[in-house]
């Protein structure tokens, strides 16, 4: 992800999951360890929008869901997918053996943290550091096919979100895949979003 990325995931997670509004401009950039600049320059499109209002050195969120759909639409997940595979197990099996410190995202996550999926899916999509590790653990089931294993890169401070991916990043790798069932997966997380700033 882009370093601009980093930035409106941050603001998404502190506003939706911990309703925190108000942030300093110095702040993100000592905590990502990039430029005031940078911060800047991720500020500049979603305060022309009007998701965010600037005032001196700090910034308060106005309105998450043009921060949200921004970054959804300029999200490039395809470049940050490592590995893509084709195993011959299920997607129940395949979910059940991701080697540890594995994120999961998309379907599987919506799947884990609220039950019964809105549809059938037939991959399953994760973030993990080392991506080797992944195809290591179902190396004895690669086939020819289409791919229903994708590992993403992950960022160095997605740790920092423990062990589960925030809504606003489910939300926008979601948007970033063209299966047709994926908007019923949407749905789902953007129902979560919205109940928990209700």
């Amino acid at each position: 992800m882009k370093k601009i990325e980093l930035i409106w995931r941050h603001i998404l997670f502190e506003s939706v999951e911990h309703r925190q509004l108000r942030f300093q401009q110095q702040e993100l950039a000592h905590l990502y360890k990039i430029s005031s600049s940078t911060v800047n320059a991720a500020m500049a499109p979603i305060r022309r929008l009007g998701g965010v209002r600037v005032d001196g050195r700090g910034f308060t969120v106005v309105d998450y869901e043009k921060i949200l759909y921004h970054w959804a639409n300029h999200r490039d997940m395809e470049k940050d997918i490592a590995l893509r595979m084709s195993v011959h197990l299920s997607v129940a099996e395949i979910e059940g053996q991701l080697p540890p410190a594995s994120y999961p995202t998309a379907y599987t996550f919506v799947r884990e943290r609220f039950g019964e999926p809105p549809a059938d899916y037939d991959a399953v999509y994760c973030y993990h550091a080392d991506p080797a590790l992944v195809q290591q653990r179902f190396q004895s089931e690669i086939t020819l096919g289409k791919p229903n294993i994708f590992v993403l890169k992950t960022d160095p401070f997605l740790a920092g979100y423990k062990d589960r991916l925030p809504l606003s990043q489910v939300f926008v790798d979601l948007w970033n895949i063209t299966d047709w069932y994926a908007k019923d997966f949407i749905k789902i997380i953007k129902e979560a979003i919205d109940g928990l700033l209700s």
